[in-house]
């Protein structure tokens, strides 16, 4: 019942535009308890019964609700819980670093007979641990005073050196073969990195070099495609994937971005055949112009698709019983029809599925911008400060871009939805450099 309670209390902070929820959970010391609460966490019987159980989900509930703070109220919501030293608390009950014990016995709750069930429970923390710290990050960037910034890039930063263990287990993972919930963990705790890893003068934990080995993976869609096809059987588990990979790819992108324009780091064309295995691995022009390609061809479908969408609910009235029956098969939402049914009713559930897919391709659309304006961005300066030594090594890198390239030009704002003109200016003027460039 405590954890339902929590979970109330999250919905009407959802729509506390006023704050005055949250004044209430400040003065009366709510929020001072829930932070005690976390910081003095623990579980002596290791998980064995169904108290402790209990207990975990009310920490999971306090978790949210302190997330839902943080997103809620922004800044200030952000400023509130950082003031109150949340990530002190976090780190006190070292809620990361919590291991599962495997002595459960086969007369036990069934919820924990395998190593499965204690898998879950720990994710039950993990995840929304890493969700609340990532969205306190978000505090970095909208700090103006330096001081408040620094002060808060170091306790994050110190958060991140505690969990070492936990936050390079995360980074490790093969982003082939993993499920959506150790997708979004991977995604958290490189947004997390990208934020305040910057600002550490040495990378002596590996974390920089896990992420541009996961980069190298996760940029290479033709190296990931043929091994992730078996975890998504459906149409929609693919979509779903599909989003999930291209938030990491934008996390991924904008930290490659901020190296290249903050920190001086410069990409190498391609690695040739006679790299040195024992060098460190980082992404190459190669590698940008190849996911460029595949986000151009993931944009132009996403941008085609939404825009039939679109066209088909503006004449929804004008559809036929056999298709609206086909959109709600394709939607696999028979469930919500019965064959007594009338149009009026099948037209209404087949808008609604077309108007949610919809939305999903509009995300889509918006990360794929992203991922290829930073794309375009990073070849910019690349070509900017080309040297004449490198012309060789360039030509057939302008003569595998040009194509792509062409390509982007031909996007319309209509079915994007989105103001392109910046966008384009870009893409025109890197196409001129290719052409310099083929023609030397």
């Amino acid at each position: 019942m405590k954890a339902i309670s929590l979970y109330v209390l999250d919905a009407f902070v959802s729509i506390d535009q006023e704050r005055f929820f949250l004044g209430q959970l400040q003065s009366r010391g709510f929020l001072r308890s829930c932070l005690m609460d976390i910081s003095n966490f623990n579980c002596q019987d290791g998980w064995l019964s169904l108290g402790s159980l209990q207990k975990l989900c009310t920490l999971e509930a306090k978790l949210a609700l302190l997330l839902r703070i943080s997103h809620n109220y922004k800044k200030f919501g952000g400023q509130i819980l950082i003031s109150m030293g949340v990530l002190e608390h976090l780190k006190s009950c070292r809620i990361l670093d919590l291991r599962m014990k495997r002595s459960l016995q086969m007369g036990d709750y069934k919820f924990g007979r395998d190593s499965a069930a204690e898998s879950d429970k720990r994710q039950l923390i993990l995840a929304p641990a890493l969700r609340l710290v990532s969205s306190l990050t978000s505090l970095v960037a909208l700090s103006e005073l330096f001081e408040v910034k620094n002060k808060f890039v170091r306790e994050v930063v110190d958060f991140v050196k505690g969990h070492q263990s936990v936050i390079d287990e995360i980074l490790r993972k093969d982003v082939c073969w993993v499920n959506e919930l150790t997708m979004e963990q991977i995604n958290l705790v490189v947004c997390i990195l990208s934020k305040v890893w910057p600002y550490e003068e040495n990378d002596n934990y590996g974390f920089i070099q896990e992420i541009f080995r996961l980069m190298c993976v996760t940029f290479d869609f033709d190296g990931m495609g043929s091994n992730s096809i078996h975890l998504s059987h459906s149409v929609e588990s693919r979509k779903k994937q599909e989003l999930f990979v291209f938030r990491l790819c934008v996390s991924l992108i904008s930290y490659l971005y901020f190296l290249i324009t903050k920190k001086s780091l410069r990409l190498k064309v391609s690695n040739g055949s006679t790299e040195d295995p024992g060098l460190q691995q980082q992404p190459t022009l190669f590698l940008i112009v190849s996911l460029l390609d595949y986000v151009t061809s993931s944009l132009e479908r996403a941008a085609e698709e939404k825009s039939l969408l679109l066209n088909k609910i503006e004449n929804i009235n004008e559809l036929s019983r056999q298709e609206v029956d086909e959109i709600i098969r394709i939607c696999k939402r028979e469930d919500c029809i019965t064959s007594l049914d009338n149009i009026r009713k099948r037209r209404y559930v087949a808008l609604v599925e077309m108007c949610h897919i919809a939305g999903e391709r509009d995300q889509l659309i918006a990360l794929l911008l992203q991922i290829a304006e930073h794309a375009i961005n990073i070849l910019l300066i690349h070509f900017q400060e080309g040297k004449a030594d490198s012309e060789d090594t360039l030509s057939p890198l302008c003569g595998k871009l040009f194509p792509t390239l062409e390509r982007l030009e031909q996007l319309k704002e209509d079915k994007t939805g989105r103001s392109l003109k910046v966008f384009q200016r870009s893409v025109s003027t890197i196409k001129e450099m290719s052409i310099r460039k083929l023609a030397l």
